[in-house]
């Protein structure tokens, strides 16, 4: 019997419950800035629910409200979209190609936050507010200086409260994929092997942590031998 998909309206607060029972064991890995970063599922949690409380908090994010991130893939930029759509909102996620500026998307309203390494760019200019984070996983804050009215989302996040308050709006964005088979023993938990930060592949993302597995990514830079020391048991 096939796990059954989970409705986009629940999983934030499932996924939320999947990473704090997965504990102290690694959800992410982050093979990147010429160095690997481990966030346990603990950690993964908290760094959503610190967004979700800031984007609430600070930002005033309704749900179906436009949320924009123009990022490289990291896991920042996971971490930012798994809140973003856990507080109900619309989250467009703009290819990165080199080079190339960040223009105002068309359409007939300006996005209502837009999540950015270039809080100066057009894009950042039309927007209601803009979040600025450099996707370097060390980084303390903003490395350049703000336009104003610009929040600096790594300086400001780590004020947001550890635990999630009050009632919670319905998700938004992709269901999970759903799991394999039960089995008669119980099979190790999935580490996806991701391109970029896995935000391509969500659902077997979401279906991946779901079941207390983790992901490992980019697979780019990803040797054969670190993808067998992590225990990579699919490609997402």
């Amino acid at each position: 019997m096939s796990t059954p998909v989970t409705p986009s309206s629940q999983t934030g607060s499932l996924l939320l419950r999947a990473l704090e029972q997965t504990g102290p064991r690694p959800a992410l890995a982050w093979y990147g800035e010429a160095a690997r970063i481990e966030l346990s599922g603990h950690v993964l949690a908290n760094w959503v629910i610190k967004s979700i409380g800031h984007l609430h908090d600070e930002i005033d994010l309704a749900p179906g409200d436009e949320v924009v991130l123009d990022l490289p893939p990291h896991w920042k930029r996971l971490a930012l979209a798994l809140a973003s759509w856990a507080s109900g909102a619309a989250v467009t996620v703009l290819e990165r190609e080199a080079g190339a500026s960040a223009e105002v998307p068309h359409g007939p309203e300006a996005p209502r936050v837009v999540i950015t390494d270039r809080p100066d760019s057009p894009l950042a200019d039309a927007a209601d507010e803009v979040l600025a984070l450099d996707a370097v996983s060390l980084a303390p804050r903003f490395s350049a200086e703000l336009p104003p009215l610009v929040h600096d989302w790594l300086a400001e996040v780590r004020g947001s409260s550890d635990r999630l308050g009050g009632a919670r709006p319905a998700g938004s964005g992709p269901a999970a994929q759903p799991g394999a088979p039960a089995q008669r023993e119980p099979a190790a938990p999935p580490r996806l092997l991701v391109d970029g930060d896995g935000l391509a592949a969500l659902p077997q993302v979401l279906g991946a942590l779901l079941q207390g597995g983790g992901i490992v990514g980019p697979s780019a830079v990803v040797t054969e031998r670190q993808s067998q020391e992590e225990g990579v048991t699919a490609r997402g």
